[in-house]
């Protein structure tokens, strides 16, 4: 039996540290399984809640109806993000207490 030489270098892991953020659609379309939209690692909680008050306003991407879009930028722009991002600083999800 003839073997073929290694002709890739072994691969190593890369740790980065920051925020992970992801955007998952949840859709009849596909059967409610997560579809991802978005996923990012970024350096601090202030740019993780930026990007999702952003997300947010194009709603669009999020497929949200009418209902939840006006839900969801009742948090954006009446401070319920504050919340999130003492809870980001404590190392907690956004949507945990």
């Amino acid at each position: 039996m003839r073997t073929s030489p290694r002709t890739t270098a072994p691969v190593q892991a890369l740790i980065q540290r920051g925020f992970r953020f992801e955007v998952l659609r949840y859709g009849p379309a596909n059967g409610f399984v997560p579809e991802p939209v978005d996923l990012r690692l970024l350096a601090n909680p202030r740019d993780a809640i930026r990007i999702l008050r952003v997300q947010l306003r194009s709603s669009h991407v999020l497929g949200l109806t009418p209902y939840d879009a006006g839900r969801a930028l009742y948090w954006a722009d009446q401070g319920g993000w504050v919340q999130a991002l003492g809870a980001l600083h404590r190392g907690r999800a956004a949507g945990s207490p």
